[in-house]
């Protein structure tokens, strides 16, 4: 008699597993894995059901990416992309407001787009060559777009300045005050974009009107330069052993700061960086000082001098090397991403300045300029040649800063606020990430690997000198990721309790993944991917509190949709009560915008009625099927999937040689226990040899229905949700015997214990 083993499987809570472990019998993947999970959902208690279905919302078009937002308090939205225009969507499915001539246009570019509420506004950044646009609503009814443009008080526009040209380059304007003023440049700066744009000299502003050559401009004096000095030491002392050309010296009692220009045997010349006010007493009474001062002491970095006498402030004499530009303009390119955190806008991804992050003032969206005090705002570069694409608000305060090729995290406390002068950037990984935009769940932010084909989190590890760390999230499922675009993670329970992450990968489409909040803190968390697919395409997932919407497209229509997890088919349709965003054309049938195409009916909740044709203006085709009435107010059109769960076959044991792993092996008994049931296919798959013209691994080769209704039943009536363990013998021999579950019929189905008997 031939030896056999049984395996019984009840727990499915690592999803679908990278086929390699299907040997490594002892390995927790391996033992609460399965081969294929299809369009299942792993559940609380371990088993598997039939994944849920999608409600039609309204028919998208050309939009593929929607995502809902609330702006105000009860006021929800949805926010649309399509190729060169943007939407804006009442609760009601109606379109408020849409905006054209945007720059985006392939599916890539609209996955790329960035966009952040603060306020009644939405602000959106696409690229390096896109001013960011500010969508706007009045609280009532109208909604507006505009360029975002920083705030200009006086004449001193509030954006963030950096020194992106190379170091070592000296500018000298002509004057201090009024237009029409030269500015030479000591090598090439200058090209002819840089008319309209702004630098700062010495910290005070300067707009380019012309362009003569690259070390020749003209300039409007926005703010006042300070100017240059000419100091004469006391008994003519010689300054040169105690100051150099370069220097910045300090008044010791004016406080006044300068770059030294020049030195001579007896003189200084200063260029004055700040004139700091003070008051100070003399033989003729209170004096505000404003510059140096006869009598004070110079101090430089080698020591101190005292002054003999200090001439009047004149002009700039000689090139400097302290002025920087303005980083947010035509010029130098535009940020590419947005974020919003402690009532602060926040922008990054620059072209010419990768690694630069800026936040605004507080309440102040479009105060980017930089100052001293801690409400200003701030602008700061992360310490590696790295690209900054997001920054995202994380837990416990801090920030994370998600680069090509680093992540930072930024500490955040009632100590060391986010504040001018107190970012800090602490390296967490050297691995960088994806330009896909990471998630918030929970206390976890989701991110994809720089290859965006694996899914990382951070997660908070409680320890004081490292409190988080990053933990790959689908190390046994690298074959399911291929080009990750968006990840969505709802924040709330909605209609069950388990919680998932959501995936949208360019190759292998929607994968989902049910996870432990808790479990993601362990050294290797057990997350239960698997892939969902069905006739539609999912251009987008997105996720609102624990709502999960999608934006499909079936038949080259683009369709949003909901998650529903009482719906068994997508783009589900109640076909005579359909919402009024599905209105009818008049003439046209209930599926006017899918003619000629097929769907399947499903009536009384989990009746379903098969397959069924429309016709070229909608209307769908009768069969003249027994109990077939397709004017029913709970008759329901949409697209089927088909769930398949595989399990590993058992693998023999070590032991008296038997010849095991070594010889064809027949898996003599299969079972599955089910509950909700509405019946489901007992296959064997064909697990090779491959041969040519022969059939493809993994193909349905005999089979055992179970079905929906037995003999006695009225099969115009839904089918018993059955409780029941089924059992079969397949046919056939392999050296890797394979059987699964396939449930090709729409309708619940939640398996709760998978056993194979098998040879050795």
């Amino acid at each position: 008699m031939a030896q056999k083993i049984l395996g019984g499987q009840t727990d499915f809570s690592y999803g679908e597993v990278d086929i390699a472990l299907k040997r490594n019998d002892s390995h927790p993947a391996r033992k609460a894995g399965l081969r294929q999970m299809a369009n299942a959902r792993v559940l609380n208690t371990g088993g598997a059901q039939n994944r849920s279905g999608r409600r039609a919302l309204f028919p998208s078009g050309t939009v593929s990416r929607i995502e809902k937002f609330t702006i105000s308090a009860g006021n929800n939205f949805k926010i649309g992309f399509a190729p060169g225009n943007a939407y804006i969507i009442s609760e009601s499915s109606v379109t408020v407001a849409s905006f054209g001539a945007l720059p985006w246009a392939s599916q890539a570019d609209i996955n790329s787009i960035r966009w952040v509420t603060l306020g009644l506004s939405i602000y959106v950044c696409f690229g390096h060559a896109m001013r960011p646009q500010v969508i706007t609503w009045d609280g009532v009814s109208t909604w507006s777009i505009a360029d975002y443009t920083e705030l200009v008080l006086g004449t001193q526009k509030r954006t963030p300045f950096y020194r992106i040209s190379p170091k070592g380059i000296g500018l000298l304007p002509g004057a201090r005050t009024g237009s029409g003023a030269s500015l030479f440049a000591s090598a090439p700066v200058f090209k002819a974009g840089h008319v309209g744009t702004r630098m700062r000299f010495i910290n005070r502003q300067m707009l380019i009107t012309a362009v003569a050559d690259n070390q020749h401009a003209t300039v409007t004096i926005e703010e006042s330069l300070p100017g240059h000095q000419n100091l004469t030491t006391a008994a003519a002392a010689d300054p040169r052993p105690i100051i150099s050309e370069g220097d910045i010296v300090v008044g010791s009692s004016s406080g006044s700061t300068g770059i030294v220009t020049g030195v001579s045997a007896t003189t200084i010349d200063v260029q004055l960086i700040s004139t700091h006010e003070t008051i100070q007493t003399f033989a003729g009474g209170d004096q505000r000082v404003v510059a140096f001062q006869t009598g004070e002491a110079v101090v430089g970095p080698a020591g101190s001098i005292l002054i003999g006498n200090a001439t009047a402030i004149g002009d700039p004499t000689a090139p400097v090397t302290f002025w920087d530009e303005e980083v947010i303009n035509g010029l130098q390119g535009y940020p590419a991403s947005c974020f919003v955190d402690q009532f602060r806008l926040g922008f990054c991804n620059f072209a010419t300045l990768p690694g630069g992050i800026a936040w605004s003032a507080i309440n102040s969206p479009t105060d980017l300029y930089v100052d001293v005090t801690g409400d200003n705002a701030i602008f700061e570069v992360v310490p590696a040649n790295a690209q900054v694409q997001d920054v995202v608000p994380g837990a416990e305060s801090s920030e994370f800063v998600f680069c090509d090729s680093k992540i930072y995290y930024i500490p955040i406390t009632a100590s060391s606020p986010l504040a001018p002068g107190s970012v800090s950037f602490q390296e967490l990984s050297s691995d960088g990430a994806a330009f896909v935009q990471p998630r918030r769940c929970q206390e976890i932010i989701l991110y994809a690997n720089a290859g965006a084909n694996s899914l990382m989190g951070i997660v908070a590890t409680g320890a004081f000198n490292r409190p988080f760390n990053t933990k790959e999230l689908s190390q046994f499922h690298q074959h399911l990721f291929d080009g990750v675009t968006a990840i969505a993670a709802p924040t709330a329970d909605a209609q069950f309790n388990e919680r998932y992450f959501y995936v949208l990968d360019a190759n292998n489409g929607l994968v989902v993944g049910k996870y432990e909040a808790g479990d993601l803190l362990s050294n290797a968390p057990k997350i239960g991917w698997g892939p969902w697919n069905g006739v539609g395409t999912v251009n987008w997932v997105a996720a609102w509190n624990g709502e999960v919407h999608f934006t499909s497209s079936y038949f080259g229509l683009g369709i949003c949709e909901r998650l529903d997890d009482t719906l068994y088919l997508d783009c589900s349709l109640p076909v005579n009560a359909a919402p009024a965003a599905f209105d009818r054309p008049p003439g046209k049938g209930p599926l006017w915008f899918i003619p000629s195409q097929s769907v399947s009916l499903m009536d009384q909740g989990t009746r379903m009625m098969g397959t069924y044709q429309i016709d070229a203006n909608g209307f769908i085709i009768p069969q003249g099927n027994g109990g077939e009435d397709l004017n029913a107010a709970t008759l329901v059109a949409g697209q089927p999937w088909t769930m398949t769960m595989e399990p590993f076959a058992p693998e023999a044991p070590p032991g008296q040689d038997a010849r095991q792993r070594m010889k064809r092996r027949r898996i003599s008994q299969f079972a599955a226990s089910v509950v909700n049931s509405t019946g489901f296919i007992m296959a064997r798959l064909f697990s090779g040899p491959l041969r040519p013209n022969g059939p493809a691994l993994g193909t349905l080769m005999n089979q055992r229905r179970v079905p929906a209704w037995n003999q006695d039943d009225d099969a115009t009536k839904p089918p018993p949700l059955r409780e029941e363990l089924q059992k079969w013998s397949p046919l056939g021999a392999s050296y890797d015997p394979r059987v699964a579950i396939v449930k090709d019929t729409p309708g619940p189905l939640t398996v709760t214990e998978l056993g194979v008997e098998a040879s050795i």
